[in-house]
């Protein structure tokens, strides 16, 4: 029973630390809290002539690992699938589901001896771990972005079992006068323990795996931040020659449609390059975010007008875009802006000259998304990690540095956000940028969703 606390505690522990905001990582550190204290009355012993203190401590432990456990499983059930979207609606809900459990404290002795009967336990206990059951289950089949889904199935895979056998053992054998089973809960916990190790490590489950790997990046990241500051003042040194040098070939070259409009693409992909690089820090971990209002389809369709000249080389790319909200933003309009424009590029560069590029903006309740799923070569499964840590790249060129990505990710990390990656290789990779809700000033259902980059916009096409 020692080793079922502790290991309880332990995962409730991982879980918590990874990440202390999260409201659904709270009730699931919750439940392995309570559940451990259950053992902890165990642990104390039985008999009327121990220690008064110990008896209260039995009795109050024992009933909060048989009340508070079940009430945390259908709270968890109900916050990790958004059943309820309101906050004042679920509030009422919490409040209301405490209900039974006044009505146990009211009705059964805790002290001197914790004393329950185990039939009127089940009226409600089972009710509410089925519900807590059924609503993961829910979660994982209506979610339809693919990366989410894999988590969320694989959430329900470690979560239902352990729900599920420490009801039937705990519970209702009890209720039927089957006693004692509970006692091989320590073994099921050893066995959910190292799924749990397992899930996190290979595959991450309820976030813990993505926080190991931001600890990692976000290590290399100032490593690297010295070098990022030479990197920095170069680029603007040289970008600062090239401006002027086109600005005087334009006063020398004929003017005719063709050129003037290269040029002036030239001069705006400068200029953004030159604005972007005196506000950036010495440092790569440092950003000075500029903040403003702005529309974010206009900063993805800026981002696709500066490659215009790359799109040009590659007539057979096709970038469809699908905004289903348009949405405000308050943020550093140049800096997401150089974001997508880094993220589109890779993917022309994925897709050797031929395939389509689908932009989707779209919001949930806590957050928007914008997705940019290129139909490239994809990325293998053992380097999909490594893809935003510094100077890391899949590209052989020796003018690549690999920082693209890595200063993407810094950029959304700043803002709040965060990019997850999902690829196939030979099939193709999405990168899945969010922002989260005290990000956006205002958002509108847009009825014209879809369009294309080398062309008239394609109203309607799915």
């Amino acid at each position: 029973m020692a080793v079922m606390v502790t290991l309880l505690w332990l995962m409730s522990s991982i879980l918590f630390i990874r990440n202390p905001k999260s409201e659904k990582i709270k009730w699931a550190s919750c439940i392995g809290f309570s559940a451990g204290f259950g053992g902890i009355g165990v642990l104390l012993g039985k008999g009327l002539s121990r220690p008064e203190w110990i008896l209260f401590l039995d009795g109050f432990f024992t009933s909060i690992g048989h009340y508070i456990t079940p009430y945390g499983m259908l709270i968890f059930g109900l916050v990790y699938s958004d059943f309820i979207k309101i906050n004042k609606t679920k509030k009422i809900y919490k409040l209301l589901l405490l209900v039974p459990i006044i009505i146990m404290y009211s009705l059964f002795q805790v002290y001197p001896e914790f004393k329950v009967n185990f039939v009127i336990l089940s009226i409600w206990v089972v009710p509410y771990v089925v519900s807590a059951n059924i609503l993961l289950i829910y979660s994982a089949w209506r979610e339809t972005r693919p990366a989410i889904k894999k988590r969320k199935i694989l959430t329900c895979l470690f979560v239902v079992p352990m729900f599920t056998f420490a009801l039937v053992t705990n519970i209702i054998l009890e209720a039927f006068g089957i006693k004692g089973v509970w006692y091989y809960n320590p073994w099921m916990i050893g066995v959910q323990f190292l799924v749990f190790i397992y899930f996190a490590i290979k595959y991450g489950i309820l976030g813990v795996q993505i926080r190991f790997e931001k600890e990692r990046r976000d290590s290399t990241m100032k490593a690297v931040s010295s070098g990022t500051g030479l990197l920095n003042h170069t680029i603007k040194n040289e970008i600062a020659k090239i401006d002027l040098l086109v600005n005087q070939l334009k006063e020398y070259i004929p003017p005719d449609e063709a050129s003037s409009e290269n040029l002036d693409l030239v001069l705006n992909s400068t200029n953004h390059v030159l604005e972007l690089s005196t506000r950036i820090h010495s440092k790569l971990d440092i950003l000075n975010l500029k903040e403003s209002k702005f529309l974010l389809s206009q900063s993805v369709d800026s981002a696709i007008s500066l490659l215009k000249p790359y799109l040009n080389l590659h007539t057979d790319i096709k970038i469809v875009k699908q905004y289903t909200v348009n949405a405000t933003i308050f943020g550093d309009a140049a800096q997401i802006q150089e974001t997508f424009l880094n993220i589109i590029k890779n993917a022309i560069e994925a897709m050797d000259g031929r395939g389509v590029i689908l932009i989707k903006i779209y919001k949930t309740r806590r957050k928007v998304y914008i997705d940019f799923t290129d139909t490239g070569k994809g990325i293998e499964k053992d380097k999909l990690s490594l893809v935003l840590d510094p100077f890391y790249s899949t590209k052989r060129q020796q003018v690549n540095y690999g920082l693209g990505l890595s200063y993407c990710y810094n950029v959304f990390q700043k803002h709040g956000g965060d990019i997850s990656i999902k690829s196939r290789v030979n099939q193709g990779t999405t990168f899945t940028l969010s922002l989260p809700t005290k990000r956006i000033i205002d958002i509108k259902i847009n009825p014209q969703s879809n369009s294309n980059s080398n062309g008239e916009r394609a109203y309607g096409q799915n």
